[in-house]
């Protein structure tokens, strides 16, 4: 629990699968404790709520469910430094798609925070969605120490 906001991490063998914003999601565990490469990457979480700089560990997430276009854009995404942004239109251009494409990518991220889709504006300076809320994306943004000008 973190008091920005409460997430789930699903994992299996090859991985963390997805990580899962739980705002108004009723909670359950299995009470299993995870590998110690998941507890490291669930203090990195809590470490990038707390507002710490944090150099996430991608090798233990699982790409498995994602398409070829999916990954291409979450690897884009995952560039992107704390307090900057790109818009759809410029993540699409990298990954090679339209910008609704990239944003439809970016709705299925199956690892928000880690993989830093609220970096991803609108050209027109506004927030544009996220999976866990436009006001959370703000906030986020905020803490990072991005001002959004549409907004």
């Amino acid at each position: 629990m973190h008091p920005l906001i409460d997430i789930g991490v699903v994992w299996g063998d090859d991985g963390v699968t997805a990580i899962i914003l739980l705002e108004g999601v009723k909670k359950y565990s299995n009470d299993s404790s995870p590998p110690m490469a998941i507890k490291k990457l669930l203090d990195s979480i809590r470490m990038f709520l707390d507002g710490c700089e944090v150099d996430f560990d991608l090798s233990v997430l699982d790409f498995g469910g994602c398409t070829e276009y999916q990954r291409r854009v979450l690897d884009v995404v995952s560039s992107i430094p704390r307090g900057s942004t790109l818009t759809y239109s410029e993540v699409a251009a990298r990954a090679g798609g339209s910008p609704r494409s990239a944003a439809g990518a970016l709705s299925r991220n199956p690892f928000p925070l880690v993989i830093p889709c609220h970096r991803v504006i609108r050209s027109d300076g506004n927030a544009g969605g996220y999976q866990g809320g436009v006001k959370l994306k703000k906030r986020l943004l905020e803490m990072e120490g991005v001002s959004l000008e549409g907004q």
